[in-house]
């Protein structure tokens, strides 16, 4: 958790110093740059294993489907950070970001930094989810495993 919430107070602290570059709510509607933003998105819920260097990743390929999702005008994507849970379980997706409280996969966090900089390039933006109520992605069933409440 310790690296979740670094991670999202850098990139909170990174969008108030940044603001222009960040989609804002205004008078109930999306803007960038002061003005409307309008997007084609598209879920790639699995691009940060794709961007990693370990098990799963195939940055390759991650870049020729960036480069066809914004030929085909999709410019925002739907992204998991990381699946939860431990490894080895037969529903989950693999391989896991958090297997433990606190026990993450550092580098599944260096291909979020590598995802992030391929999209910056490519002039597209994203919604990163941090977890769901999907079995397949360990999800709110993980976080009540560890709780004791499972």
């Amino acid at each position: 958790m310790k690296h979740i919430l670094s991670l999202l107070i850098l990139t909170l602290s990174f969008a108030s110093a940044q603001g222009s570059g960040f989609v804002k709510v205004e008078n109930g509607q999306f803007t960038l740059h002061g003005k409307p933003y309008k997007y084609v998105g598209a879920n790639m819920w699995q691009a940060t294993i794709m961007a990693s260097e370990g098990r799963g990743g195939n940055r390759a390929q991650l870049l020729r489907e960036l480069d066809n999702l914004k030929r085909l005008g999709i410019d925002n994507l739907r992204i998991l950070v990381g699946a939860e849970g431990p490894e080895g379980l037969d529903s989950h997706i693999k391989p896991v970001l958090q297997t433990a409280p606190g026990v993450y996969n550092d580098t599944l966090l260096r291909g979020l930094d590598f995802l992030l900089a391929e999209m910056e390039k490519r002039e597209m933006r994203g919604v990163f989810y941090l977890t769901n109520s999907w079995e397949w992605s360990g999800g709110y069933s993980a976080y009540l495993e560890w709780a004791c409440y499972g």
